[in-house]
């Protein structure tokens, strides 16, 4: 492999509902029980052969916002540090809230 190649892998790549794709570090992806299942489950989900997660009720703006919290989340986990205060815009609260539970975020 050479240094440009990436370890497809080392990535999972997420669909939302209008066909958006959003390549996401698979540590990060993990972060989600759900799409941990999908992923680690052999043989069971199409998703852990295929290398990526259609998720037809999610809409771009709303799973673009939950990746940013997976990684939000990679960054601080074991911070003692002040956290700073993750923003959701109030349009989407209550949308990215159904989808992060759905998420098992």
């Amino acid at each position: 492999m050479s240094a440009n190649t990436v370890d497809e892998q080392e990535y999972v790549t997420l669909e939302s509902a209008e066909g958006f794709h959003f390549v996401v570090h698979r540590m990060a992806a993990m972060l989600s029980g759900t799409v941990r299942s999908m992923l680690s489950s052999p043989g069971q989900f199409t998703e852990s052969t295929e290398n990526i997660i259609r998720f037809r009720e999610i809409k771009a703006v709303i799973l673009e916002k939950v990746i940013q919290y997976w990684y939000y989340k990679a960054r601080y986990m074991n911070s003692v540090a002040e956290i700073p205060h993750f923003e959701i815009e109030p349009e989407y609260a209550l949308e990215t809230l159904m989808a992060a539970d759905f998420l098992n975020t």
